[in-house]
């Protein structure tokens, strides 16, 4: 009795964790003065990307990083520290960094898990945040952090779909 109790208890408490799941989501929204939007990811924290057309720089200025243009229903996954980050774009510039020592939890570090830089927020009635002018956001990922930088970005939470 005691054991399928337990068994019950067990399935349920996962369950409702599972439940709880919640994705961070980045829109980039296309900029009016036609500035490209840049992310800057660690490649290790890149779980899947796509797009209708990509284009791989040569050359790039900074040899260290990978960097090509996606565009058209750019859809990038990534494993964010602590959930799940999907970001949805129709163009933008993604350059692939090294990956950085892992991030360690319970630790005392420098590194906040986001940090944020913005002229104007507009917040809205549904979990989400608008970001205008100027936006830097900064966060961290199962392999360091992450970087967003365009003229308007959109965050909100949602149940997370499984990537």
């Amino acid at each position: 009795m005691f054991k399928i109790m337990g068994a019950l208890l067990l399935c349920a408490a996962s369950t409702v964790a599972t439940a709880q799941v919640q994705s961070e989501i980045f829109v980039i929204q296309a900029s009016p003065s036609g500035r490209e939007a840049t992310i800057k990811i660690p490649v290790g924290a890149v779980s899947t990307f796509s797009a209708n057309a990509a284009k791989a720089l040569v050359g790039y200025a900074d040899s260290q990083v990978e960097a090509m243009r996606l565009s058209g229903d750019v859809r990038i996954n990534v494993r964010g520290f602590s959930q799940p980050i999907e970001i949805k774009a129709d163009h933008v510039l993604l350059e692939l960094t090294a990956d950085e020592a892992p991030y360690q939890v319970g630790r005392q570090s420098a590194r906040p898990a986001h940090q944020l830089r913005s002229t104007e927020i507009i917040v809205g009635g549904d979990d989400s945040q608008t970001f205008v002018g100027h936006v830097v956001f900064t966060v961290q990922t199962s392999a360091g952090a992450m970087q967003i930088t365009a003229d308007r970005v959109e965050r909100k939470l949602a149940p997370a779909t499984g990537a």
